[in-house]
């Protein structure tokens, strides 16, 4: 199933996630459509909850997680 939020940040936009593929696809506010790989639930669940979402990607999924950049 997939789950979309949108954000009111600076840098993203929205975040979906798919909890069959562990997938989290992040639309930024510049345009880049990116798609973090095998994110654990908990990942996810920390990203929707922290009160800085840029710095969550740069330390958390940034280093954590293979990446894809979408069209």
């Amino acid at each position: 199933m997939l789950e979309t939020t949108n954000f009111n940040s600076p840098h993203i936009k929205s975040a979906t996630y798919d909890d069959i593929t562990h997938s989290l696809y992040v639309r930024f506010t510049n345009g880049d459509y990116y798609v973090y790989y095998d994110v654990i639930p908990m990942d996810y669940v920390g990203f929707l909850s922290t009160e800085d979402h840029s710095q969550f990607v740069k330390d958390r999924l940034e280093m954590k997680y293979d990446k894809r950049r979408l069209h």
